[in-house]
């Protein structure tokens, strides 16, 4: 068996559930596939969500050894807009309007919300993704790790290199 990182992403709109997951071998993988996952829009929402989720699995040898909400260690850098994270509850911290933006000056919760996700929408490659490693607990993975290109079936999901999709 083999030891591997699990980064699962999921939010429920309406009554589907939209689901991604994705394995790696370090958390640098990890952080790019996020970054690919939070910047594609593809089930990942900037406002509370009671369905979303962003959480770390690690399994060494094939055993889960570890389990971990990245939620609250994730930031993101939304031009126009001031570092944000997200709390407890999965409400969004910070993301205040830069000087001289086109948000600036604005003061509306509502209207400030849309503008970020507006923003990210508009300007996805520039979103900066990033998680605060320093924050979670992740042991480092004893060998052997899980070669490059092998699929892998957690919880009945067979997944396989790079990002992996399914709506329910």
């Amino acid at each position: 068996m083999h030891s591997f990182l699990l980064v699962q992403g999921s939010n429920m709109s309406g009554s589907v559930l939209t689901e991604y997951a994705e394995v790696h071998r370090s958390t640098a993988a990890a952080e790019s596939g996020i970054r690919d996952y939070v910047r594609s829009g593809g089930g990942f929402e900037l406002t509370a969500s009671a369905g979303q989720e962003l959480s770390l699995r690690v399994y060494q040898q094939g055993v889960l050894v570890a389990e971990h909400d990245l939620m609250q260690a994730l930031r993101l850098r939304i031009p126009g807009f001031a570092e944000m994270g997200f709390d407890d509850d999965y409400e969004h911290t910070g993301g205040a309007p830069e000087p001289d933006s086109d948000a600036d000056g604005i003061d509306d919760p509502d209207l400030l919300a849309d503008m970020r996700v507006e923003a990210m929408l508009d300007h996805y490659d520039e979103v900066g993704v990033r998680v605060e490693w320093d924050t979670v607990d992740i042991p480092e993975l004893n060998a052997p790790l899980l070669p490059d290109g092998q699929s892998v079936t957690v919880d009945g999901w067979t997944l396989t290199s790079g990002p992996n999709w399914r709506q329910g």
